[in-house]
């Protein structure tokens, strides 16, 4: 478990996903899917049976060097959620993917920034060598967070994403670890 503090003086700490969060993370991913343009998730993509995330969490936590569930725990709340994946191709298997995710609560306040520093952490204790992600074009908060943590954009999918009724760019940003 990693003990910080955010912008504001509260602690807070990241630590691995355990069954019991299922819930909580559901709840911030519904969140982030209702917002529209934060995540590739639609509302009613995230469900509501905490059955598949609790399962999620096990399979996670019994192969943390590819594939790792994190939360961040603030005043006995989980806040945010960071999920790493390894690539499932055997030629691909250097490189994984990252997603983080935050309460509206626990946004602005450098808690989003921390969790992929502890994701370049992970992925760098886990042998590997590339992290990768995918941002909704417009998604500026999020780019910011990725830039400072050194992704860059290596790419983007013209009009992959329908938010709202309009097409958007999908950016591919990626951070090479060594």
């Amino acid at each position: 478990m990693l003990n910080r503090e955010d912008s504001l003086g509260r602690p807070y700490a990241i630590r691995p996903a355990r069954p019991a969060d299922a819930a909580a993370i559901r709840t911030i991913l519904s969140d982030l899917a209702d917002a529209g343009d934060f995540i590739l998730l639609s509302p009613g993509e995230v469900g509501a049976d905490d059955g598949p995330r609790r399962d999620e969490i096990l399979r996670a936590s019994s192969n943390p060097d590819r594939w790792y569930l994190a939360v961040v725990e603030q005043d006995a709340a989980v806040v945010g959620m960071l999920d790493m994946r390894a690539v499932p191709l055997q030629k691909c298997s250097h490189v994984m993917e990252v997603g983080i995710g935050l309460a509206p609560a626990a946004r602005d306040r450098g808690i989003g920034t921390a969790l992929m520093r502890h994701a370049v952490e992970r992925a760098r204790a886990a042998g590997c060598r590339k992290l990768r992600l995918f941002v909704i074009a417009g998604n500026d908060r999020a780019g910011h967070i990725y830039g400072k943590v050194g992704f860059r954009e290596t790419g983007r999918y013209r009009e992959e994403v329908r938010v709202d009724g309009q097409l958007r760019d999908l950016v591919v940003m990626e951070r090479q670890l060594t």
